[in-house]
């Protein structure tokens, strides 16, 4: 009974971005999926807080999503789930992800949770 009770939970914490945040909807930002060379404008972004972490959730357009958690020296975007590890830096006020096949340009700033 109780793994029916983690299950429940796990499936809220994936369908509302996690248990404990708050979440800044919306904003776009470029990817290039499956390999492609093109960026394209059609993933966005969601920021939160969570145990004092900052966390952001990369949506794609088909639904699928990344969750990435900022580095304790804010340089890096590392991959919170799943067993892929990201290849990340810190430019020009940007992150520029690699995560499997995918590759994103996220803005770098203050994540909704962080004081």
């Amino acid at each position: 009974m109780r793994w029916g009770v983690v299950a429940v939970l796990l499936l809220a914490a994936c369908s509302k971005g996690g248990v404990g945040t708050k979440a800044e909807d919306g904003e776009s930002i470029a990817c290039a999926l499956g390999g492609s060379l093109q960026f394209k404008p059609d993933c966005t972004v969601e920021r939160s807080g969570a145990d004092g972490a900052q966390v952001i959730v990369v949506r794609l357009p088909d639904g699928a999503f990344h969750r990435f958690e900022v580095s304790k020296d804010g340089q890096e975007l590392l991959a919170a789930d799943g067993a892929d590890q990201t290849k990340s830096a810190l430019k020009e006020g940007r992150f520029e992800v690699i995560l499997g096949q995918d590759r994103f340009v996220i803005p770098a700033r203050a994540s909704a949770g962080k004081s």
